[in-house]
């Protein structure tokens, strides 16, 4: 299990963005980070210092999701990287090491239920 993580959530969509980051703060009973573009994301994980799991959309108005991803994990490898995508699956970019999970966006209580199990609580099984 990570202990106190730490999540931030990158959607321009406020009502996708504000769902998200309520769910994720009920299940794993800690503040989540909720922001609306990749340079504000940017800008709050280089003064936390590290972020453990990062939900992003995958059009931001600055950079495309898989771009921040891809710098998130450069500076800080151990994060999670989970993209929503409108498509749960995406096979032009399953080669991508920046991307752990997908996750279909709009996404339910049930995806993001089964994303703290598989990346929060069974973390050392990875």
């Amino acid at each position: 299990m990570i202990e106190n993580v730490k999540i931030i959530v990158i959607s321009p969509e406020a009502l996708i963005r504000d769902f998200v980051v309520d769910v994720l703060e009920f299940s794993v009973n800690r503040n989540v980070v909720g922001v609306d573009s990749a340079a504000e994301a940017l800008a709050r994980i280089d003064a936390e210092g590290k972020v453990d799991i990062v939900v992003c959309a995958e059009e931001l108005p600055d950079m495309p999701g898989r771009s921040l991803l891809a710098r998130v994990k450069r500076k800080h490898p151990q994060s999670i990287g989970v993209l929503l995508t409108s498509g749960a699956d995406d096979p032009a970019g399953a080669a991508d090491s920046s991307v752990d999970a997908y996750l279909n966006s709009p996404t339910d209580t049930r995806a993001l239920f089964d994303l703290v199990q598989r990346f929060v609580v069974d973390a050392e099984k990875r």
